[in-house]
């Protein structure tokens, strides 16, 4: 169903009233002297709310905190790939340089825990309810447990947003036979590689700032990305052709050094994990409520945009599963897709 206007603006206003609500308190007595930096970094822009939901992210995490431990932490976010690129940002969350990072995928913690790779199979979540449902649960806190014991880094939040999806400019793609012969952009991360190749397309890792121009000038012909994210680039504005096959659920992950988040003591600990849910919940309401009116953009700028049947999405799931479950089991400890599997039945039985 598609918002109107009026809704969106509605929807707007009222994400907006609940940032300043979550942020506000009485007074402001009591604030330390003594006060803690922490450095945030991630790669997107800032700016309105509804076009970054990563604004209204770091906005409330930060005055949460900041509020919550009376002046004690500040949060000092730096957007734009001020401190760099996905994985340095990774990198030196893991070392301490940085205490924190947002927007960082499976893919790029890979070569710390490489069983995280585990969210990138393709088709497993039916819905990004179920997905927010698993990853705030116990399978969600053992991983993040275990990807903590490991690196050096502790997942202090999921963000299941949105599916990510086909786009190319050559035909519509209906089924998975239809992938073949196609040059698709993908994040430089071997699962990923893995997945088109075994639709039958050629995979062509591309940076993310280089892309727009790849699509521009036909060095590839499509790209795989939520509809929010698609509009950050404006990749409406060089892609024919979107098929809604939700391949991938879209986890950006909200990453903090484990020394630092066990050198806070219990009390801050719970501030920081208090915002981190809130941010969370700010960020999601936010894509939820605009994606519908962002595929009414996407659509209105041209683009062609299909939803395959159940038959026709099975021919997806058909071409990947098998070649996905063999090209994992020599990079993961298969036990955690055993019990991302069991954790996903055990969420849709709870729903039903």
């Amino acid at each position: 169903m598609m918002h109107s206007p009026s809704l969106l603006k509605t929807l707007a206003k009222t994400a907006a009233a609940a940032l300043f609500a979550m942020t506000a308190v009485a007074g402001t007595a009591g604030i330390a002297s003594a006060q803690t930096i922490v450095k945030f970094g991630h790669t997107e822009g800032e700016g309105d709310l509804l076009d970054n939901p990563y604004w209204a992210y770091t906005e409330v995490f930060s005055n949460l905190v900041k509020n919550g431990t009376n002046g004690r932490y500040e949060v000092q976010v730096f957007p734009n790939k001020q401190l760099g690129g996905l994985e340095s940002l990774a990198e030196q969350t893991s070392r301490g340089i940085i205490q924190m990072a947002g927007g960082i995928s499976a893919g790029n913690l890979s070569s710390y825990f490489p069983s995280i790779q585990v969210l990138e199979m393709p088709y497993m979540f039916p819905t990004t309810a179920i997905g927010r449902k698993v990853m705030n649960g116990p399978f969600g806190k053992e991983l993040s447990d275990a990807v903590a014991e490991e690196s050096g880094i502790r997942i202090l939040a999921y963000l299941p947003s949105a599916f990510r999806s086909f786009t190319n400019n050559e035909h519509p793609i209906k089924t998975a036979d239809d992938m073949k012969g196609l040059k698709i952009r993908v994040q430089p991360i071997p699962i990923h590689l893995e997945m088109v190749k075994a639709l039958g397309a050629s995979a062509t890792p591309i940076a993310w700032a280089e892309l727009y121009n790849a699509l521009q000038t036909g060095v590839v012909d499509g790209q795989e990305n939520a509809p929010y994210t698609m509009l950050l680039a404006n990749l409406q504005e060089v892609q024919k052709y979107y098929t809604l096959d939700n391949h991938l659920l879209n986890m950006p992950l909200i990453i903090i050094n484990e020394d630092f988040y066990e050198s806070l003591s219990d009390a801050d600990r719970k501030v920081f994990d208090y915002a981190a849910r809130e941010a969370a919940f700010a960020m999601l309401g936010i894509i939820k409520a605009k994606e519908s009116q962002d595929l009414k953009t996407i659509s209105e700028a041209g683009v062609e945009i299909y939803s395959p049947t159940e038959e026709e999405f099975q021919t997806f799931v058909e071409a990947t599963r098998e070649p996905m479950k063999e090209a994992l089991k020599d990079e993961i400890d298969m036990v955690w897709l055993d019990k991302l599997t069991a954790a996903i039945e055990e969420a849709k039985a709870s729903s039903e």
